[in-house]
């Protein structure tokens, strides 16, 4: 009985040791769940602010075949979602118009001095749907390419006046009409390039150049974009 008392106490002297490998293990396995968890949660920061509200404006260029309608304003705002820190899509508006006035000729009377023939106005609606790559890891200076399409909506109108030269040698509009109203649509590709630049966690400026190409090539629209987004949502 001495005997195997001694061997079990041999063996509870010995268990100690084992036990105390075995305590390490839950606490090997526990630092292991800690350390996965804060991976976890660095990652669902990482991809948290899933949904982006952006607007700006900005310069355009609106070609046209027929007409100079040169350098205009435009404006616009988007929304989105974003899938991580990649890949993002988003549905965006925007509107750039033209007003001027040109000679029997067709050129703008800003460009040369004679009397107006006619005043063209045109108004190009952009509606389109984009998916944006974000070039590398998040970053505060993060560079992005776009490309996308949508529908372009061109509203044109036409007003042809007649001026006189009255005794003091003064141009006074005689008569005024409107031989041309029209609205067209037409499906768009654009595809383009910018950089998001993060000066708050979940707000960013943004700088962006944008190509859009309607079926109709030659009536295409250029635009560089100044504007912010928000990020927002879990």
């Amino acid at each position: 009985m001495r005997l195997l008392s001694r061997r079990r106490l041999q063996i509870v002297r010995i268990s100690p040791s084992g036990g105390y490998c075995m305590h390490l293990r839950p606490a090997a396995l526990i630092t292991a769940v800690v350390l996965c968890a804060l991976a976890a949660t660095r990652s669902v920061e990482a991809q948290s602010h899933k949904f982006k509200l952006g607007g700006g404006a900005g310069f355009a260029s609106l070609h046209d075949p027929e007409l100079n309608f040169g350098r205009t304003f435009v404006v616009g705002g988007l929304f989105g979602f974003r899938f991580n820190d990649n890949f993002s899509f988003e549905t965006g508006f925007n509107l750039a118009r033209s007003n001027r006035v040109y000679n029997e000729d067709g050129v703008p009377i800003d460009d040369v001095q004679a009397l107006p023939a006619f005043r063209f106005q045109t108004n190009r609606y952009q509606i389109d749907g984009t998916l944006v790559y974000n070039i590398g890891r998040r970053q505060p200076f993060h560079p992005y390419i776009v490309a996308g399409g949508g529908l372009v909506r061109r509203k044109k109108t036409r007003t042809d006046v007649v001026f006189e030269t009255n005794e003091t040698g003064q141009d006074m509009l005689v008569s005024s009409e409107v031989v041309l109203d029209t609205a067209e649509y037409e499906a768009a590709a654009h595809f383009g390039a910018g950089v998001e630049i993060y000066f708050l966690y979940n707000v960013a400026a943004r700088v962006e150049y944008r190509f859009y190409i309607p079926q109709s090539f030659n009536q295409y629209t250029r635009q560089f974009y100044f504007g912010a987004t928000y990020f927002f949502g879990e």
